[in-house]
């Protein structure tokens, strides 16, 4: 969160006194986007295996069981399937993102290759949180109903 601030900050020049010079707060903002990109990258590149895992059992009718097990908050398959695949495209999204950072110098980067494929990562991601955030809340009240339901009876 602190280098989020210091990115914002030196962004919109609220910065400005303590750094005058436009190229040391341009070194800050790459050094910034760097750590950022580096902590995103740990994350998601620590999941993917996991992910690639849920891939894999989604199109095994041997390990689907295990799969839905695992994901008890929906039995749409199709759903789970989009799912799984936002998720794995966020994990390719995001290496293009390093791939981009880290191999080219800041000079020479484009940006617009950097905020595409960081845009669509976070997309992505998002929309796989959401998905799973909403089907889990339908299915816990499904649950609650349920005990309300045989409570009453």
């Amino acid at each position: 969160m602190g280098w989020g601030n210091m990115l914002l900050f030196i962004s919109v020049g609220a910065a400005n006194k303590t750094m005058p010079d436009e190229r040391t707060r341009k070194m800050w903002i790459e050094i910034g986007f760097q750590v950022v990109n580096g902590l995103l990258f740990i994350m998601i590149v620590g999941h993917t295996p996991w992910r690639i895992r849920d891939l894999y059992q989604f199109y095994s009718e041997k390990h689907r069981p295990a799969l839905l097990q695992r994901h008890k908050y929906t039995n749409n398959l199709i759903l789970l399937q989009f799912i799984l695949w936002s998720l794995i495209v966020n994990s390719i999204f995001q290496v293009a993102v390093a791939i981009c950072m880290w191999s080219m110098d800041m000079h020479k980067r484009p940006m617009w290759a950097v905020s595409i494929f960081g845009g669509l990562s976070l997309v992505s991601g998002v929309f796989a949180g959401l998905a799973q955030f909403i089907l889990e809340r339908i299915a816990k009240n499904k649950v609650k109903m349920q005990q309300q339901s045989t409570s009453v009876i």
